[in-house]
């Protein structure tokens, strides 16, 4: 089995630190290692160097092979241009499926973060046995939600299979609104959708031409290029013809054959400062990084201090402070998703778009 690393998002919610040249999954927010560091360490539990394929873009990829410089130029899918993850896998999968025609894989995004190993290799093996007798499923992983958070998709579970714990995907559910994710939460007939599938690269091609059919005709254009000196090229050529859609929508949620996997381990999408914080601190403790001072009284904070001077905090509540050489902000902890159209706010001044 092959693991794919997904390395290719910007991070925008996670401004200023994460930069459109420097995005979260490059950066260090947990731990001593940047979150790509921590999901290839994770994965080398218990995948080789050689099982393990990057899935990128153009502007990351020097950068990724300069953090990661075991995985070989061979195992990257360089995308020339953001088409969205449908078109990104498919590429990923072509690649694999060159390299094994007989292969499975597993996806792992880069910026995940993920407490408990054992937990996430046995969901891991779970779905490795199923695919071995049901080699034309499509595998999903889902984690049991600890509340109602309104940023990850959801999945109902349906009927178990005879003889592994392994159920029915009966429908996807992607960020609820507060009143729907309480009532999914309420009922526990809904998993947190992990965004990890596992799959066999030969069906996944064929799902892709099935539903996919514009995506897969750009795939055959490339695939006679694999392996020779001119595969780059022919992506770069062919790639851009790509239509954008995600591969939940556009082709997961069309699948009759889907099973999900109940795992047990703690599970965050890092995509905004509060999923940090959540996952890191308790609610009513501090969380801070570099020279910073707290009152006593401060309470449910996140400060993360990247200049060489001291942030000192009084009176303050469920507040994220970022200060970063070139900007500063400053955000109600509870309302940080709406960090993402603040740089939406930036792209559209010329003056602003240096701090993108």
């Amino acid at each position: 089995m092959f693991a794919l690393i997904v390395a290719g998002g910007s991070g925008t919610r996670l401004w200023p630190a994460s930069r459109a040249q420097n995005p979260k999954q490059l950066l260090k927010f947990i731990g001593n290692q940047t979150l790509l560091q921590n999901t290839f360490a994770r994965l080398r539990k218990g995948f080789s160097s050689e099982q393990i394929f990057i899935a990128t873009t153009k502007d990351y990829a020097k950068k990724i092979q300069k953090q990661l410089p075991s995985i070989s130029a061979s195992h990257y899918s360089i995308e020339t241009e953001i088409k969205d993850r449908g078109p990104a896998i498919a590429l990923a999968t072509l690649i694999m499926h060159h390299h094994d025609s007989k292969s499975s894989f597993i996806t792992a995004w880069s910026d995940h973060y993920i407490k408990d190993d054992l937990a996430y290799f046995k969901a891991l093996k779970t779905a490795e046995q199923y695919l071995k007798t049901n080699p034309k499923t499509f595998i999903t992983i889902g984690v049991k939600p600890t509340f109602a958070h309104t940023g990850f998709g959801y999945i109902e579970v349906g009927k178990g299979a005879a003889k592994a714990p392994v159920y029915q995907a009966k429908s996807f559910t992607e960020k609820p609104d507060t009143k729907t994710a309480e009532k999914f939460v309420k009922s526990k007939k809904y998993l947190w959708n992990t965004g990890y599938f596992i799959s066999r690269t030969d069906t996944l091609l064929k799902l892709y031409q099935e539903h996919l059919p514009e995506v897969y005709k750009i795939l055959m254009q490339i695939k006679p290029f694999l392996g020779t000196r001119q595969q780059q090229s022919a992506i770069n050529k062919f790639y851009p013809l790509m239509p954008k859609v995600d591969i939940e929508r556009g082709l997961i949620e069309k699948l009759s054959d889907v099973t999900v996997v109940p795992a047990d381990f703690d599970w965050a999408d890092v995509g905004s400062w509060k999923v940090i914080k959540d996952a890191l601190s308790k609610p009513e403790e501090n969380l801070t990084h570099g020279q910073v001072i707290t009152h006593a009284a401060d309470q449910g904070n996140l400060i993360y201090n990247y200049e060489n001077k001291l942030v000192a905090t009084a009176g303050l509540k469920d507040i994220i402070i970022i200060n970063t050489p070139d900007a500063l902000l400053v955000a109600n902890k509870n309302n940080s998703e709406q960090i993402k159209e603040l740089v939406t706010q930036l792209k559209k001044h010329k003056k602003l778009k240096k701090y993108l």
